[in-house]
């Protein structure tokens, strides 16, 4: 009551400041516009003034906003999108995305192509839970709908931002209006760069690693040659540069360095050797033209076409091992280029009923390829466990002929059994003699692996809504897809087959981590398959609204690929379609003459076929986890005491879990139980001199794992006995980041400056742990941002 006596107060004075974040704006969501009142689904939206506020610039900074909503951003080559538990993040050209990221209606969701930067834009909307007649059909829990600004007819403009900061942080937005033909034919430029130093030094030398340098830019035409009759054309580009993902063993130190992620030391190896000569880190070019074309037939009637097409090229190179020594080195070489066309046709039927009914079709063709490469001396070395930890021996002993022979005649003797390698190990080796295993190790074993994924897709879908009576409207959705889905593989031994490879994994292996195929298989199949919902709306009142859904969810059948050992060409299976039945109910409501808005709904999730990877001793693969589920509830409240008071926070609680197989009882990987966040937007007005706006936040989330298995030790294969992990650390404890910004803006100006300060606490956390590493016994941290400040400048025209 004292909160509500200070906003009618506060109300009083009211003067220019901050943007009050609980405006109402208009979404689509629905594929007609509406305010978020009216949408009888989880959604959440922020426009341009919330994200500049909050100091959003990527994807990863909107999710600390979002409730329910998590996105790792370990690499612009494969970042995480999760909804409600359920990630996607999969770079793998077989497998489809969970999480539909649409950008201006194209879909953007593989992985490798949907981080993109948040710069010159009108709104973002997060839809949860399934979302298959909206979405499509890669919108197995949720979709995030990216809009960007479009060009204006009418509009001059020009805004520019530029911001330094510590860790040699620049970044600079531009974008222009201007009305080539006035009130026909409108033209936009937008452009940004961002770039900063890494976090972690690599004693190896190079760069520091977790460096980013980021450029994009976007053209945009709008032309409108009658009142009925729009064209947008949108083209994106994006081109991605980084210094290397810090992964660092989490059992071998470098050398004066400690096992903690924290740190701000690794020593992580690059090699001329490798795949040309790359080096650690990320080079990626990801290109998009869009053309969206909408006819007003009549006020009843309107037809939209979005056409899109898309091309993504990454590669990413990396050490698994985390450490100094040259086990591990692997890469990922991912592509591929998409084509898609959605036809769609809104109409209302009198006072009453609304809907929409279209079809699409999406075409893509993609590969990943991964070079990898070992160094058989320091492999054999870590399989027999004499690598002292934390802090190993230099790596020059274990390159003396002797010292390997000697590691190779103890497993041989048995002299190693007692420190858990096993008999048959032994044996193999002793049939190969020691003194002609050593002689025959590699000091760079290459071999590769290569994925490819083909994918045609037709849709049928509509939607329609009937108003019942004034209060109650009720909805249902229905798609229809069929795909044509190809998977091929193969894998090579670059130089050879490896000798070590038969002592260590057993007879026939001839590769470390991929078996040769002997060529490239491949299976094409066509799956089909109805996906749909059900929605109730009441208006209980004109700024209350209650609403409950039930829809039905899937994710795509998977084409997986298997090599026999001895190798032969690959033999293929396929991984059944995941589904999820969700059920929610929510209410939304306006007050204080719509400054005071809240919402909150509670959802359970029930899953069949839930798909998951398992690495089966040599390569990872998708595989039938069984059944999951997931109940919750999720609140938001946005609070605009008056033009220089503002507020918001947001709770969600999801209690995830796999419910059959050996996974039974684990929760979900990248999701936190508990997760909130709150912030305020506070104005002084200062009279003449201007006004200064200071905006806090503060996001927490509990205890998360990194993948399905928990990091249990039962269900960890190790490769050797000696190299058994038992201990339960790859995971992230609860954790809370505070960010703090400030901004002047001089009266009568059109610019201003500011100063901001990321995770002012300088709060030590991971974001990923696991990792490749961990399939060879040296499980690897990734380490979220230090503190960072920096000031900017921004101004308008």
């Amino acid at each position: 009551m004292a909160a509500m006596g200070f906003a009618q107060s506060a109300q009083a004075q009211e003067s220019a400041g901050a943007a009050p974040i609980s405006d109402e704006i208009v979404v689509t969501v629905q594929k007609r516009e509406q305010s978020v009142l009216e949408v009888p689904i989880a959604l959440t939206a922020y426009g341009q003034d919330f994200l500049d506020q909050y100091g959003v610039q990527k994807l990863d900074e909107l999710s600390t906003l979002v409730p329910g909503l998590e996105i790792q951003d370990q690499s612009p080559n494969n970042p995480g999108f999760v909804i409600r538990g359920i990630t996607s993040d999969s770079t793998e050209a077989n497998q489809e995305a969970r999480v539909a990221v649409f950008q201006d209606g194209v879909s953007i969701s593989r992985a490798v192509g949907a981080a993109v930067e948040l710069f010159d834009m009108e709104r973002v909307e997060v839809a949860k839970g399934p979302q298959p007649t909206l979405f499509g059909r890669g919108a197995l829990i949720g979709g995030i709908n990216l809009i960007q600004n479009k060009a204006s007819t009418s509009r001059h403009s020009l805004d520019v931002e530029v911001a330094g900061g510590d860790y040699g942080m620049f970044r600079a937005v531009g974008a222009m209006n201007v009305p080539v033909v006035e009130d026909v034919l409108g033209l936009r430029i937008a452009a940004t760069t961002r770039q900063r130093d890494g976090f972690t030094d690599n004693a190896l030398g190079g760069d520091a690693l977790d460096g980013i340098q980021t450029d994009a830019g976007r053209i945009s035409l709008r032309f409108d040659p009658t009142s009925t009759l729009r064209f947008d054309v949108i083209v994106n580009a994006q081109k991605d540069e980084t210094t290397g993902t810090s992964f660092k063993s989490g059992i071998f130190a470098p050398t004066g360095g400690t096992t903690s992620p924290y740190s701000s030391f690794a020593a992580l190896n690059r090699s001329a050797l490798f795949d040309g000569g790359k080096e650690l880190g990320v080079d990626r070019e990801v290109y998009g033209a869009a053309v969206i074309a909408s006819y007003d037939v009549n006020n009843a009637l309107s037809i939209t076409s979005t056409s899109g097409w898309r091309s993504f090229e990454a590669f990413e190179t990396f050490d698994p091992d985390g450490f100094h020594y040259p086990i591990f080195i692997g890469g990922s070489n991912v592509k591929g280029i998409q084509w898609s066309e959605e036809l769609r046709a809104n109409f209302e039927i009198g006072s009453r009923v609304t809907g929409f009914v279209g079809a699409s079709y999406f075409e893509e063709s993609g590969s990943q390829r991964a070079p990898l490469q070992f160094d058989e001396r320091a492999v054999l070395a870590h399989f027999a466990g004499v690598i002292t930890r934390p802090n190993p021996q230099p790596y020059a002993f274990f390159t003396n002929p002797a010292v390997l022979q000697s590691i190779a005649t103890g497993l041989i003797t048995n002299g190693l059994i007692a420190q858990g390698v096993p008999p048959a190990t032994a044996a193999t080796i002793a049939a190969a003699q020691a003194p002609g295993l050593v002689a025959g190790l590699k000091p760079a074993h290459q071999e590769s692996f290569t994925n490819i994924g083909e994918t045609k897709a037709v849709d049928i879908f509509g939607d329609l809504t009937v108003a019942v009576t004034d209060r109650l409207e009720l909805s249902a959705g229905l798609r229809w897809t069929e795909e044509e889905k190809t998977a091929r593989y193969r894998a090579d031994l670059l130089n050879g087959p490896s000798g070590l490879a038969a002592a260590l994994l057993g007879p026939g292996a001839q590769g470390l981590f991929a078996q040769p195929t002997n060529g490239t298989g491949s299976r094409t199949e066509t799956f089909d398959a109805l996906t749909y919902r059900a929605v109730a709306r009441y208006a209980a009142s004109e700024n209350v609204s209650i609403w409950g859904s039930y829809a039905r969810g899937r994710r795509p059948e998977v084409i997986v690929a298997s090599v026999p050992v001895p190798f032969g060409p690959a033999a293929f299976s396929v991984v059944p379609a995941e589904e999820v039945d969700s059920f929610e109910v929510g209410v939304k409501t306006a007050l204080l003459d719509g400054a005071l808005r809240l919402e909150g709904s509670v959802f359970y999730y029930d899953y069949a076929n839930f798909q998951t990877s398992v690495f089966n001793g040599t390569t990872f693969v998708a595989t039938n986890a069984g059944e999951a589920s997931a109940t919750g509830f999720e609140g938001a409240a946005h609070w605009t005491l008056s033009n220089n008071v503002s507020m918001f926070a947001n709770y969600g609680y999801n209690d995830a879990t796999l419910d059959s197989g050996a996974y039974k009882g684990n929760r979900f990987r990248l999701s936190p139980e508990h997760a909130f966040a709150v912030g305020a937007a506070f104005t002084v007005p200062l009279g003449s001199v201007g006004a200064f706006s200071i905006v806090p936040s503060y996001t927490w989330q509990s205890e998360v794992f990194f993948d399905d298995a928990n990091d249990r030790s039962n269900l960890q294969v190790p490769l050797s006995p000696a190299l058994q992990d038992t201990i339960v650390d790859e995971l992230q404890g609860s954790y809370g980041l505070f960010n703090l910004r400030g901004e002047f803006s001089p009266a009568n100006k059109p610019f201003s400056i500011g100063v901001f300060v990321k995770n002012v606490t300088d709060e030590e956390y991971i974001i990923d742990a696991g990792n490749t590493g961990d399939t060879i016994g040296s499980p690897t941290f990734i380490r979220g941002a230090p503190r960072t400040f920096g000031v900017e400048f921004k101004a308008s025209f």
